[in-house]
């Protein structure tokens, strides 16, 4: 029973670090300047993109995988984000063959930053030999200024609760608001800088809260380099469903998110995560 409950929950904590690996893959260095030279607010630098990822815990090597493709759609400036994450090996066998999914349907607009209309979390376990499917979906309706949540089980929908979109504000999901980070939408990542992303969970409004460590502040220096950008990222637990949504995120000099850990997880350990060389799922 222990090993079933320390299994899912590591997993949760997994999937939250590796969305942030391969989801930030490839930050942007120099912004190019359209032209008569005006520099957009931000700019993301590629339509399409694939990249994979593999996460370690204790002694377990290849824990997960998990992919995160960027495509654009047959809508003019809609594009399509997806991350998958499963369970491998003897994870798979105590988790169930536990699959997450998330996937987030975003609209480019005119400054370069990318807004939310759908996004779609998942997750897929085996429960005594039947497959249990469980989703929330949001849809933002920027007309009616509010946010609709439908909560699934097995592939039905049911409306569940409606929020109002802030004043002034410009809440996005997990996926769009960290492709709108890469972008360089929020500013740049020098050190000693609080960014706070709105964004929206099904208790309501929220936060995605990040804090970008200086050198000589930095956590973990033995495993974290004091050149390159460490950022200390934080989501509503509700988000990946874990007790707590921090972690520690590393880029080196070329902006590759090289490194990344969750701390203490289960008060066993640390779990670390590792982008596949090949960068391919």
């Amino acid at each position: 029973m222990l090993g079933l409950t320390v299994s899912a929950y590591t997993m949760r904590r997994l999937f939250c670090l590796g969305l942030l690996l391969a989801g930030l893959c490839l930050w942007p260095l120099d912004v190019p300047a359209e032209k008569g030279g005006v520099v957009p607010v931000c700019h993301l630098p590629v339509q399409e993109e694939q990249h994979a990822y593999t996460l370690d815990f204790l002694f377990f090597k290849n824990l997960a995988e998990g992919s995160l493709q960027l495509t654009a759609t047959d809508q003019p400036n809609v594009l399509r984000a997806e991350l998958v994450g499963r369970t491998r090996g003897i994870a798979a066998w105590l988790t169930g063959d536990r699959v997450q999914r998330y996937i987030s349907f975003m609209e480019k607009m005119a400054d370069g930053s990318l807004r939310s209309l759908s996004h779609e979390s998942e997750i897929l376990k085996r429960s005594f030999d039947r497959l249990v499917r469980r989703s929330k979906h949001y849809r933002f309706d920027y007309e009616r200024r509010t946010v609709f949540l439908e909560k699934g089980k097995d592939g039905i929908f049911h409306p569940a609760q409606q929020f109002d979109l802030p004043t002034g504000q410009s809440p996005v999901d997990i996926l769009t608001g960290f492709y709108n980070l890469r972008a360089g939408c929020y500013g740049e990542l020098t050190p000693g800088r609080h960014i706070e992303i709105p964004t929206f969970t099904s208790k309501g409004f929220s936060m995605i809260d990040i804090e970008v460590h200086a050198s000589a502040q930095r956590p973990h220096p033995d495993f974290f380099p004091a050149r390159g950008a460490l950022l200390q990222v934080t989501v509503d637990p509700d988000v990946f469903e874990t007790s707590d949504g921090g972690m520690f995120i590393w880029f080196d000099e070329q902006g590759q998110p090289a490194r990344g850990i969750v701390e203490n997880v289960i008060d066993m350990g640390d779990v670390r995560g590792h982008l596949k060389e090949d960068g391919k799922p």
